[in-house]
């Protein structure tokens, strides 16, 4: 026998950061004439009481912490959040450097570094609490796009309609390939090698960006003596870097990064992926749209993916807001256009910047190094010229 058809107003497929924040706007939001919310998840939800040494993290800017404020969210994540103070940006093996500092902006701090057990844990838990269907472990293995809904089936044969799709289901979304929505790459030919790593210094609000031939070496603060790391190099070297031995691996990391925040002792789990610009010019086809990393998964210098992905938060929740206080369609096309267009030149503006910096600080060619050495130097002697990229890094607007 087939399972009874479950209507919900707005389905979001991908319970991360991006969908799980986006379903807590909306269930905060409308108490007095309550949307029906549905959230689906692949994986099941397995968050550990202490994530230990290899904790993933992200960092969120001052503009994403302030929306969480907003939003009461905050309350729960600040207790395992990690303030960046202090910004040092530099060209290894050159003049060219740079610094951001939170009292330049009058800002307690630029960001947080939170570690992604700890926020997932906190926000399903809030999620537990509010009026929002959680449909996990399970897959979306066909949507449908009807006149006035999107019929979405389930891998355990369970079926939900809803006035609006959202994917917010990462770099490969089901949501955008069923849904016809066309994706443009750009292969960085990089990887990405990351990891968390102890040093002799506690971070001490501190966190870095350091260039060097390969590409940018990130280190971002977190509890304790630990640090993030985020080291882009060729995809050679991130597999020999992979199979070093510790000790080996923190002298290569060493060398790379200097004694800034002493010397490194301890090393965690590795990682390495691919460095893939992947975006969709569109977000939206008939009643579905894309959100988060689902709609662009940009190289991770300065940080900047989450942080967008929660600008698209922000701006989608106040839009179903607005036409759902205002009894219009939530899932038309006037909605979804008018999201297009709002969002459209902060996902440029981001791209443009992460992609030229990656271009322009990696290599050591001097028709770049003569430049961008100059351009750090100007930031740091025109706090007007520093404030443009600030502004952008900080998400406020």
């Amino acid at each position: 026998m087939d399972k009874p058809l479950q209507a919900f107003d707005i389905v979001i497929v991908g319970a991360g950061m991006a969908g799980a924040s986006l379903a807590l706007a909306l269930s905060q939001s409308q108490q007095d004439k309550p949307l029906k919310i549905a959230l689906i998840e692949a994986a099941p939800l397995n968050f550990g009481q202490h994530p230990g040494f290899d904790g993933r993290a992200i960092a969120l800017s001052a503009g994403s912490e302030q929306w969480l404020r907003e939003q009461d969210l905050w309350a729960a994540l600040a207790p395992y959040a990690c303030a960046i103070e202090h910004i040092h940006v530099s060209d290894r093996g050159h003049c060219g450097w740079t610094k951001l500092d939170a009292d330049e902006y009058h800002l307690s701090a630029l960001g947080q570094v939170i570690e992604l057990e700890h926020a997932g844990r906190e926000f399903h838990r809030l999620l537990a609490e509010r009026s929002v269907r959680l449909f996990c472990p399970s897959k979306l293995v066909k949507l449908e796009q009807q006149q006035q809904q999107v019929r979405i089936t389930l891998d355990d044969q369970q079926s939900l309609t809803a006035r609006l799709l959202i994917g917010a289901d990462g770099a490969d979304s089901q949501v955008a390939l069923q849904g016809g929505l066309q994706q443009q790459q750009h292969d960085f030919a990089k990887y990405a090698v990351i990891a968390n790593v102890e040093a002799e210094q506690a971070p001490a609000g501190r966190a870095f960006e350091r260039f060097t031939i390969d590409g940018p070496l990130a280190l971002l603060p977190m509890n304790g003596h630990r640090w993030s790391v985020v080291w882009s190099v060729s995809a050679a070297e991130a597999q020999r870097l992979q199979n070093l031995a510790e000790a080996d691996f923190l002298a290569a990391l060493q060398r790379a990064f200097g004694y800034r925040a002493g010397r490194f002792i301890g090393l965690g789990k590795r990682y390495a992926y691919p460095l893939v610009l992947r975006y969709y010019p569109r977000l939206f086809n008939h009643r579905l749209l894309l959100l988060g990393n689902a709609a662009h998964s940009l190289h991770p210098i300065a940080g900047q993916g989450f942080n967008l992905g929660l600008r698209d938060v922000a701006c989608l929740a106040t839009l179903i807001e607005q036409h759902w206080q205002q009894g219009k369609d939530i899932g038309g096309h006037a909605l979804l256009d008018a999201y297009q267009q709002s969002r459209q030149a902060d996902i440029e503006r981001t791209i443009l910047m992460t992609s030229s910096l990656a271009s322009l600080f990696a290599g050591d060619d001097k028709s770049m190094v003569i430049p961008r050495n100059l351009g750090l130097m100007a930031m740091r002697l025109l706090p007007d010229l520093k404030a443009v990229l600030a502004k952008q890094s900080l998400g406020l607007f």
